[in-house]
């Protein structure tokens, strides 16, 4: 029988990625890690996170237009896509790192996948994107699984 616990862990390093998107904003992307949990199997540590991606656009001001107060939702944003798939430059780009109270060691590597601009902006005039990203995971264990 295989018990799930949450590990304690501390972070070493969440950084803020950047990119340059080809209409001239700037992504800022951000993964924090809120959990980990640990199951043993066979004496053997399995693990899986929770994480909250965080997104901050710089629209480039040519973009910015009227500004938008109404409730805005993911419906609404799907439907006015203007430019879908759209093509970026990374600026930098570094792994989140974490140790757990076992003295396990994780990084965490965030990857944008897709980005796409709406034609509905936001509370300050400034266009709302979809921004895509997907996470993969390193663990090097601590001496005690090895």
């Amino acid at each position: 029988m295989s018990k799930t616990r949450s590990k304690e862990f501390e972070i070493i390093k969440e950084p803020w990625n950047k990119y340059e998107i080809s209409d001239g904003s700037v992504l800022k992307t951000r993964t924090v890690l809120k959990q980990i949990r640990r199951e043993m199997e066979n004496n053997k540590p399995r693990f899986s996170i929770d994480t909250q991606p965080f997104t901050v656009i710089h629209a480039e001001p040519a973009l910015c237009g009227a500004k938008n107060d109404e409730r805005v939702t993911q419906e609404d944003m799907a439907k006015a896509v203007d430019k879908d798939d759209m093509r970026y430059d990374t600026i930098s780009q570094e792994f989140n790192e974490y140790v757990l109270d076992d003295g396990s060691k994780i990084k965490l590597y965030t990857n944008v996948t897709k980005i796409s601009r709406t034609k509905i902006n936001n509370s300050h005039g400034e266009p709302l994107y979809f921004v895509y990203v997907s996470s993969t995971m390193d663990i090097k264990l601590a001496s005690q699984y090895t």
